[in-house]
């Protein structure tokens, strides 16, 4: 009897081997290191150079493709994690991973400080990077309110100390820049467009431009026509350059804050498409330890002492809120009072 359970066991244990073997070798795991004009690895060979791994060290097994398998693969590994602690280590690593909720709020931690060391690094919240990834809202929030001498140094090439297919590329990137500023224009008119459903107003200025055809006198060939200028829009134009020349510094700086903050916000949302956020998201060395640890300590307590004493007049800090979060609306505070700062000084 006690023969026949063992070899239950085993066959229970070599069919989620197989399993979970034939799984990977199906998935987009990294299997071996391959030069661009390498042939693709058969289904075989990947899956031949997975059990190698695994019969050669779990640890390491889990620490390559553990990412890649199913949380119902992990019960592969029950046998040995409580006699080998990277095992456990691994699991415990890969269950969190698995546990979409827990997941969501790692991810959210690690751009958070992927985040901040970019902004430490300086280079890629740069005004002129931003300025690449989002121009039309860096142009209507920033740039239009700069001088020309502002623009000259934001822009300043260094042509002595530069080659000459730097300056190629410079002067590539810029049309590029320019191109899709163009496109984002577009796509925010066609947004407006589509938003606009008056169509009383549509047959209104029809009517009205018909109306302009029947009285225009006749005109000899050859002759121009005289170009009727909208008074209406001529005030606005008007008004909005009269309004760009007396914009004050302090209502600049809190435009360009918010564009800033935009960008950041951008990057934590994982719009900015040409960032490959796997680099963070899956990369546990963005982990705030100390952040992580305080997490699974108040759980644990909060296990063990169901029964809360809240201080008076104290405040308490939703679970759901953290670090990034309060970061975020510190942020959003400080443009709201900024604000605030220039209206009452109007």
């Amino acid at each position: 009897m006690e023969q026949n359970s063992i070899k239950t066991m085993t066959e229970v244990r070599n069919n989620l081997e197989d399993e979970l073997l034939n799984y990977l070798a199906e998935s987009d795991a990294n299997f071996k290191s391959q030069q661009k004009d390498d042939p693709e690895l058969t289904f075989e060979e990947k899956r031949t150079i997975a059990s190698n791994l695994l019969q050669r060290s779990h640890c390491l097994f889990l620490a390559k493709f553990g990412h890649y398998l199913l949380e119902e693969h992990l019960k592969y590994f029950d046998s040995a994690k409580d006699k080998n602690y990277e095992i456990s280590y691994h699991i415990n690593r890969l269950h969190r991973h698995f546990n979409n909720s827990i997941r969501q709020r790692d991810i959210k931690n690690r751009r958070y400080e992927a985040l901040k060391k970019l902004i430490k690094e300086g280079e890629y919240f740069s005004e002129c990077e931003m300025m690449k990834r989002n121009p039309l809202l860096y142009e209507q929030l920033v740039g239009q309110y700069l001088t020309k001498k502002q623009k000259e140094t934001r822009d300043n090439i260094d042509i002595k100390s530069t080659t000459f297919v730097h300056l190629l590329m410079e002067s590539i990137e810029r049309d590029w820049i320019k191109e899709r500023e163009k496109l984002q224009k577009e796509e925010e008119d066609d947004v407006l467009e589509e938003n606009d459903s008056d169509d009383d107003d549509t047959d209104e200025n029809y009517s009205l431009k018909q109306s302009n055809l029947k009285t225009e006198p006749n005109k000899s060939w050859g002759e121009l026509p005289e170009i009727q200028v909208n008074k209406e829009d001529e005030n606005k134009t008007k008004h909005i350059h009269k309004y760009i020349q007396k914009i004050s510094n302090k209502e600049k700086e809190i435009l360009k804050e918010e564009f800033v903050t935009h960008m950041y916000q951008s990057f934590l949302e994982g719009k900015d498409l040409e960032f490959d956020y796997s680099m963070v998201d899956n990369n546990e060395a963005y982990d705030n330890v100390d952040l992580r640890t305080q997490d699974e300590e108040e759980k644990y307590f909060d296990s063990e002492s169901p029964e809360t004493i809240i201080p008076e007049n104290s405040i308490v800090q939703s679970e759901s809120e953290d670090e990034l979060d309060i970061y975020m609306r510190s942020l959003k505070e400080q443009t709201s009072t900024n604000t605030h700062s220039v209206d009452n000084e109007t």
